[in-house]
């Protein structure tokens, strides 16, 4: 008769097959999700093949059709490849001069770069609106002579630094406007531009100061790039 023996045993802890049983569970639930996004359309798109392929977004009273390059990372996740996006709001950003999508670190420098945002519930007053009443009553010092044209007033208390002023074209009412102030958390000085294409939809950007002097060609060119981008209505 063959003596029959019992296995040593392999001291393996229970706690270790639950740890790999929830382990593989999450796995299996990501894998999941991301293939049910995708499927949908909602996935944000991750390859240079899917970033440029165009997507239709639906703004307002007002439809754009633009590769996903050109939106800025945080927005990318609500395009969809399936069907038009509609949004209340769209950030892109791009590089100056050209105003392509953002290319890598070495080939650019954060004074080239152009934040735009497409709004379609703005219902903000203008700066423009703000000028008389606000602006020139909290200027220290009058008028100062700009780039190009423009007319300066500091918003800086009497001595300090010049770290918030506005930047106007005298030459026309509803001409060229922008705020100016550095960043307390880059100390960058950063221009504000906001200007209302049609009831329902305003357009904004942002710029580094050092571009004010190439304040019509960036108002010019911005304002073509967003037109160029738009489907004309039916």
């Amino acid at each position: 008769m063959i003596p029959v023996t019992l296995p040593e045993p392999s001291k393996f802890q229970p706690r270790f097959f639950n740890l790999l049983f929830l382990a593989l569970f999450i796995l299996g639930a990501a894998h999941l999700a991301q293939k049910t996004l995708k499927f949908t359309g909602t996935w944000a798109p991750s390859s240079p093949a899917q970033m440029a392929e165009p997507v239709t977004v639906s703004i307002g009273p007002a439809q754009f059709r633009l590769t996903s390059d050109l939106v800025a990372p945080g927005h990318q996740r609500f395009l969809s490849q399936q069907d038009i996006t509609r949004l209340s709001a769209l950030r892109l950003k791009v590089q100056w001069p050209g105003l392509t999508a953002e290319q890598g670190l070495l080939d650019r420098t954060d004074q080239d770069l152009i934040v735009i945002d497409l709004d379609s519930n703005p219902g903000r007053e203008s700066l423009r609106a703000r000028l008389e009443p606000f602006f020139r009553r909290l200027a220290r010092g009058g008028e100062l002579t700009g780039p190009d044209g423009l007319k300066i007033l500091t918003l800086s208390s009497r001595g300090a630094p010049v770290t918030d002023l506005v930047a106007f074209d005298p030459a026309r009412q509803n001409g060229f406007i922008a705020r100016c102030r550095i960043e307390a958390s880059s100390q960058s000085a950063l221009c504000h531009r906001a200007l209302r294409l049609e009831a329902g939809l305003e357009l904004r950007y942002r710029f580094d100061q050092s571009l004010l002097p190439d304040w019509r060609r960036l108002d010019r060119d911005i304002l073509k790039r967003v037109s160029d981008l738009r489907i004309p209505a039916n």
